[in-house]
């Protein structure tokens, strides 16, 4: 299964929401490869790789862009092994690509090509997108066909997430052999007093009940990011907050909970 992270905004925790799902089904055992398609390298810096976000030999540059100096079928080479899941890491080199799939022949659709010449099979390819409406997050959603949306829990959610649906329903015009499924809304952020009544009602009236997750607006993510790993491998204890386990368990039940949801779906 293929998901795309996606949102045209950013702020709303796309980053964080693929690690940890990436995290979650990973500790579920599956096979789990997360590519991160943003140039900005949210996944690829907090995980810890910042010498190849600036330094590596090949980016996706390389392997979509008609300038670069790999193939669609050399996807595989930028694969980088982790201690929890698979990952393509992003590279500065990243923001010259959005300008190139524009002016490339099926660049749009370059993403979704490369993923299907992988050598290895994966139970799940999570796409964190770019927080932006281009041919690098168009591209995801092409070659995901699943889309799970993280959002912060207010009302000025709608807006972004309307002209994320209205993209959806243009790219489906477009390849009429493509649907693009809902996976899940992730409201992020959620405070002690959980989400207003109103905003509560619009998310189940547009995506279901069984297809809304609320995270809490907890210290415990961030202390796992600056550790470097998903909230699955992170040890409280070692990490210097030991007052950290408790919510660190009732974290882990939440991502659980939509990679459940996932696995149903699949």
């Amino acid at each position: 299964m293929r998901v795309a992270v996606g949102m045209q905004k950013g702020g709303v925790g796309k980053t964080t929401t693929s690690i940890n799902v990436a995290g979650a089904l990973a500790d579920r055992g599956h096979d789990v490869l997360a590519v991160d398609a943003d140039p900005q390298g949210g996944l690829t810096l907090k995980l810890g790789y910042r010498e190849q976000y600036r330094q590596a030999e090949y980016a996706l540059y390389d392997v979509l862009s008609d300038m670069g100096e790999l193939s669609l079928g050399d996807l595989d080479r930028l694969i980088t092994p982790t201690d929890e899941f698979d990952i393509v890491p992003s590279h500065l080199r990243n923001f010259r690509l959005e300008k190139q799939l524009y002016s490339q022949a099926r660049g749009i659709e370059a993403l979704k090509l490369a993923i299907n010449r992988l050598s290895e099979e994966y139970d799940y390819i999570i796409l964190d997108s770019p927080p932006n409406l281009g041919p690098l997050a168009d591209g995801a959603l092409l070659a995901a066909e699943n889309v799970l949306f993280p959002s912060n829990a207010n009302t000025i959610a709608r807006d972004s997430l309307q002209i994320l649906f209205d993209e959806i329903d243009t790219l489906e015009d477009k390849f009429g052999d493509v649907t693009i499924s809902t996976v899940a809304a992730v409201l992020n952020e959620v405070g002690q007093g959980g989400v207003s009544s109103e905003v509560q009602e619009w998310f189940v009236e547009t995506f279901g009940e069984d297809y809304v997750f609320e995270i809490p607006d907890w210290a415990v993510i961030e202390h796992s990011i600056e550790n470097r790993t998903s909230i699955f491998a992170y040890d409280a204890d070692d990490a210097g907050y030991p007052w950290d386990s408790d919510k660190a368990a009732a974290m882990r039940d939440k991502y659980n909970d939509i990679a459940v949801h996932m696995e149903a779906l699949a």
